[in-house]
């Protein structure tokens, strides 16, 4: 078995993002499985020149391109011919796939879904736009072996869509590295980090993007901090969004919403353990990795219903799942910051996130590609 993973990234140099993390995780379960496996991703001039444990191809060098344009360059750098014969390609997005459905007949190809990528670029792009993705989404992910969808909500969502793809989806959902991401000693990561021990943390990882819904949240703090004027908001991350966030928050100042722009992975579980309450109000999810991260850490999680967080979040255990109605959302996360059993509840946090270490997640992955591979020969 061989396996060719593509996303847009140089997983040397990973960002904040379920699609980035889920590739950097898998790349590596698959390593220490002893799995040989290309990488083919992009580059930028931060990258390290070095040896690597596996191959990795740089389809572009500039790592600002959109999906689109990362599918270009995929075709005109010819990326796809470095792709062992009988090689299962893995992409992270549909539309990775074009160029080796179109040069690459003989591979398997599987693609993740994570979450609703369609409603994302209805969302985001004009309709004529929206209408070509479609097509192209729809070529590749019928001409796929096996497409991998991170949570029941995208699974029911695509095959609604495409009732032809119910025979070929399997939902497998978003694992996190166990070793990196725990509890760690709060009072050395907030003394690291700058915040005082009196603040009452309320954090958010990840994009800032409009499906983010974080003006929502910036609207919740207003009412938190007015109960509790400790309260702090932390946005970890970048994005298209934060400009416009910025502007509604300009009021309220750093010492209440705090914007800390994208770190490196390696820095998040510190983040983490900064936090009191971790909230997430997106307009919709797949299987997001920051709400388990959160956990791992021992953080408890405030959400709205998306995604799989109903198979993560128990109320009153771990967090709260709330509407998404501000008044709520707003008591839900001031309940969390009030909470004195914080040792049992941190407790409960690690516990449920036990489950969705990488190594269980990875060899149900791999156990699709055997089954591929199978069908294939």
């Amino acid at each position: 078995m061989e396996v060719a993973i593509v996303e847009a990234m140089d997983p040397a140099l990973p960002e904040i993002g379920g699609g980035e993390v889920y590739s950097v995780n898998l790349l590596q379960h698959l390593l220490n499985s002893g799995i040989p496996t290309t990488f083919i991703g992009a580059s930028s001039p931060e990258s390290p020149s070095g040896p690597r444990p596996y191959a990795f191809v740089a389809a572009s060098r500039d790592p600002s391109l959109g999906n689109m344009g990362y599918v270009l360059r995929l075709a005109l750098s010819r990326s796809f011919a470095s792709v062992p014969p009988g090689a299962i390609v893995h992409v992270q997005r549909p539309e990775y796939a074009l160029p080796f459905v179109l040069f690459c007949r003989s591979n398997p190809k599987v693609v993740t879904l994570h979450g609703r990528i369609l409603h994302a670029v209805q969302l985001k792009q004009r309709p004529l736009v929206a209408r070509l993705y479609g097509m192209v989404e729809s070529f590749c992910l019928r001409h796929s072996a096996a497409v991998i969808a991170v949570d029941e909500g995208t699974k029911d969502y695509y095959c609604q869509i495409y009732p032809w793809l119910e025979q070929r989806i399997r939902v497998i959902p978003v694992g996190i590295d166990l070793g990196r991401f725990r509890p760690l000693d709060r009072a050395r990561a907030r003394a690291e980090w700058g915040f005082r021990d009196s603040e009452r943390i309320v954090m958010y990882v990840g994009r800032l993007e409009i499906e983010k819904d974080l003006g929502f949240l910036i609207e919740v703090q207003r009412t938190v901090t007015a109960h509790i004027p400790e309260a702090r908001l932390v946005l970890v991350g970048d994005g298209r969004d934060r400009g416009r966030l910025e502007d509604l928050a300009g009021d309220m100042g750093p010492e209440k919403v705090l914007f800390l722009g994208a770190q490196r992975p390696d820095r998040i579980p510190g983040l983490l353990n900064c936090a009191d309450v971790l909230a997430l109000c997106s307009l919709f999810e797949g299987s997001p990795t920051t709400v388990k991260e959160a956990l791992a850490c021992g953080v408890p999680v405030v959400t709205a219903p998306v995604g799989d967080v109903a198979q993560i979040v128990r109320d009153g255990t771990n967090g709260q799942i709330v509407p998404k109605d501000a008044g709520q959302f707003a008591r839900a996360i001031m309940e969390m910051l009030h909470r004195e059993d914080t040792v049992n509840l941190r407790g409960n946090c690690a516990r449920e996130a036990a489950s969705f270490g990488f190594d269980r997640i990875g060899e149900r992955t791999v156990d699709l590609y055997r089954e591929v591979l199978a069908h294939d020969v």
